[in-house]
């Protein structure tokens, strides 16, 4: 990778847009921009074949970055196998499809890799071969009229065919990643050539397409290869291999010519790329196939070069993520918002960066709610907020975000799962039991089928009975929160805190005319031990005085025992006759009466709880 820097800091990079679709390239914009034209008139001609045999429309999908090489060398950390000249990866905030400029070649890779991309938003997990003889056998899609021609024998699968060195047939079948071929380029290219030519050979039946998806459904009902086979087929599988052979040896490879959709999208003008971002764009994509340490030697070189570029800043908050570095990461994170960054993946990188160190809730789902505001195809927030919704008790708030994520990604058997479990807790029993077999069928590992038939148990085992009337255990009377023994609804008007016994002014009748108010006055020394109630109750801020608003209580108190009424007033001592005044004397008149405020009512009990309604 230190070698490749050098050519990535020489090589002029142009970059072109179109909808959700953009090319990154150094081999000119002309090249860059006859692969992405062709591959945005393509993209509804391939969805309509995928619906065929049974794959859904998605109704969203996130963008697609397309990675253009020039140079065979800059290519090669992503290239799986010696042949190999394209790449699609699906990353938690795009997809990419990454390609080396091969001649004539260059548009039958980028089909190729377009057929992967449809299905990974489409269908359900189907068998390896199956999904790269489709990829194969729609790569050679030519537009001629209003046609779309498929079919064209590919030569150099032929050519390998022709050696005789054919995998057996139900190991083929059983092949789940060509991964384990690619130490061997030619068990890698006889697995590709074999599957093309079954595959067309399918193509060719009546019926193909239904039978197909015949063939994917028996699977997804539990059924094995070989029997799903010999059922949707007709024939078995060993008994159809002798006829591909034959069909190889004749070369019997007949073209289809099928209505052509879609048309080319309109694209932005070309703009020349800088190289910061071209560095950052290489790292990310590196990123997502799980390169770290190709992606961390170019973003030390950018981030000594541009250390306040934003998205050097991300990448680098990324990369510290990966590795568990929470300090860096939430460095580099922060300081990459700060600085204008408005990628939704910062967002989302934040989120669980939050998440992780056990930070507040709220800024998890702030920030998961920033992500799919940005990119609403983002699959891993949507997913990441449902689940953090379940959490909190918000079990239709995270079925809804959950289901958000099945639609865009239906191959993540987790996502599945969580959306069953959604559904359970939201009493969904009928529906989640699909979603519990959908993630069993998208499941790709031991682990994550066992975790799917753990569902499907909880699904199908009865809910438990309600308990009896009779508690099983019985509480302590000391244990118990006090209740009260009477209760005043109206107004609270006033909070008098002049002393250690606080007062609840609760006005229960309003004045009328000159009828005063009438309230009721309760008082509690232990504040801490008032329960409140109601939906607004814990966002309530009691402040002494007259409370804003004046809102509608309803208290209740221990009734304070009843006082003995005060003794009568003596009665007044008549006022002595006044004695003659002297003449010339003015007499004193009297002082006018202050007017006399009512008093206040007395408390009227301890109050125990105050409900808000």
């Amino acid at each position: 990778m230190l070698a490749v820097a050098p050519a990535v800091q020489a090589a002029k990079w142009s970059s072109l847009t179109s909808a959700r679709w953009e090319i990154y390239t150094d081999s000119g914009e002309k090249t860059g921009a006859q692969v992405l034209k062709h591959l945005t008139a393509m993209q509804d001609f391939y969805q309509a074949q995928a619906a065929g045999i049974g794959a859904r429309t998605p109704t969203a999908t996130p963008p697609v970055r397309v990675i253009l090489f020039r140079a065979a060398r800059d290519f090669q950390p992503f290239q799986r196998g010696a042949s190999n000249r394209g790449l699609f990866q699906s990353g938690p905030a795009l997809d990419y499809i990454i390609l080396s400029e091969s001649g004539e070649d260059t548009l039958r890779a980028a089909r190729h890799e377009l057929v992967h991309l449809t299905f990974a938003h489409s269908a359900s997990p189907m068998p390896h071969w199956l999904e790269e003889g489709l990829a194969e056998y729609f790569s050679t899609a030519q537009r001629v009229g209003d046609k779309i021609v498929l079919g064209k024998p590919v030569a150099a699968h032929l050519q390998v065919l022709a050696s005789g060195s054919w995998m057996d047939p139900l190991q083929l079948l059983a092949v789940r990643d060509e991964a384990t071929l690619y130490n061997d380029s030619r068990a890698t290219g006889v697995f590709y050539a074999q599957s093309w030519a079954l595959t067309h050979w399918l193509m060719q039946m009546p019926d193909a397409r239904a039978a197909l998806q015949r063939f994917l459904d028996l699977m997804r009902q539990g059924a094995g290869q070989r029997d799903a086979f010999e059922q949707a087929f007709g024939r078995k599988a060993e008994d159809a291999m002798q006829e591909v052979r034959a069909a190889v040896s004749a070369h019997r490879f007949p073209e289809t010519g099928l209505p052509a959709s879609g048309s080319e999208a309109p694209l932005s003008a070309a703009r020349e790329v800088k190289e910061p971002e071209i560095l950052v764009v290489r790292s990310d994509a590196l990123m997502a196939n799980g390169k770290l340490q190709q992606a961390e030697e170019l973003l030390q070189n950018a981030a000594r070069r541009w250390p306040n570029d934003p998205g050097v800043a991300a990448g680098s908050g990324y990369l510290a993520m990966r590795r568990s570095d929470y300090t860096m990461a939430r460095q580099e994170l922060e300081r990459a918002i700060a600085l204008g960054d408005r990628q939704a993946a910062t967002r989302f990188e934040y989120a669980m960066l939050i998440r992780d160190t056990h930070g507040p809730e709220a800024l998890v789902t702030q920030s998961l709610r920033q992500a799919v505001e940005l990119n609403p195809a983002f699959a891993e927030a949507w997913f990441l907020l449902g689940t953090t919704l379940l959490r909190q008790g918000n079990a239709t708030g995270a079925e809804e975000c959950i289901a958000r994520a099945t639609e865009i990604l239906p191959r993540q058997s987790v996502f599945w799962e969580a959306l069953g479990r959604a559904q359970l807790e939201a009493g969904k029993r009928v529906v989640a039991r699909v979603s519990a077999l959908r993630a069993l069928d998208a499941a790709s590992t031991p682990e994550q089928a066992s975790i799917a038939q753990g569902l499907l148990r909880d699904v199908d085992t009865p809910a438990p009975a309600k308990p009896s009337t009779k508690p099983g255990v019985t509480t302590p009377k000391g244990w118990e929160s006090p209740k009260g023994d009477s209760t005043a609804s109206g107004r609270l008007v006033f909070l008098d805190c002049a002393t250690s016994l606080l007062k609840f002014h609760i006005e229960t009748k309003p004045a009328a005319g000159r009828t005063p108010a009438q309230k009721v006055i309760v008082g509690t020394e232990r504040p801490n031990q008032v329960m409140l109630r109601g939906g607004s109750a814990q966002k309530r801020e009691f402040i002494c005085g007259p409370q804003p608003g004046s809102p509608l209580v309803e208290a209740g108190y221990i009734a304070k025992a009843q006082e003995p009424p005060p003794p009568p007033a003596p009665k007044p001592v008549p006022p002595a006759k006044a004695s003659s005044t002297k003449k010339g004397a003015t007499p004193k008149k009297a002082a006018p009466a202050k007017p006399v405020k009512p008093a206040d009512p007395p408390v009227a009990g301890e109050l125990v709880w105050l409900e808000f309604k």
